[in-house]
């Protein structure tokens, strides 16, 4: 029995040090925070489906629509990493220090993280959850405050574009 246990040890060491490996190869020394928000996302979607059923309107292309748009938070994150680390890249090849730009990355990551968070909270009030008024009113500081630092790396736009946020 004791041979049977070890074996088994052994073998979810192995596997649980691959995937913390993947892990850290994958989103380096910050993956535990790309983890928390693979989670809230698997949270919200299992929240809104509950919400669903509570309110009578569950439909698949709802269900399809919601894994859409957690795929595109996914997209769009790699996609201002990887803009990021080009732009890094091209700096240095001018001789130029752009590495502040890596900071959008973690704005737009940070941003869907405080959206998840406000839509789990949204679907438990819906669910006639008890949620108290200062997780709300901190959610929207941190939103808040989010956005201000994200206007002070890169300025509002003037031109007359308007950006849109899940919660406008």
């Amino acid at each position: 029995m004791e041979n049977i246990f070890a074996a088994f040890a052994d073998k979810a060491n192995l596997i649980w040090g691959a995937v913390l490996t993947g892990m850290s190869y994958a989103f380096g020394a910050h993956w535990p925070l790309f983890a928390f928000f693979f989670v809230l996302n698997v949270v919200d979607y299992v929240y809104g489906v509950l919400k669903a059923r509570a309110t009578d309107t569950m439909s698949s292309a709802k269900g399809a629509k919601g894994i859409i748009k957690k795929v595109s938070y996914w997209v769009l994150i790699a996609l201002a990493f990887g803009v990021s680390c080009v732009f890094i890249d091209v700096g240095t090849v001018l001789g130029l220090d752009l590495s502040f730009l890596q900071l959008i990355g973690w704005f737009i990551l940070a941003i869907y993280i405080i959206n998840e968070l406000t839509s789990i909270v949204e679907n438990m009030v819906a669910l006639g959850v008890d949620v108290p008024d200062i997780l709300l009113k901190g959610l929207a500081a941190a939103k808040t405050a989010v956005d201000e630092a994200g206007n002070k790396v890169v300025p509002a736009d003037d031109s007359g574009v308007q950006s849109k946020t899940k919660n406008e």
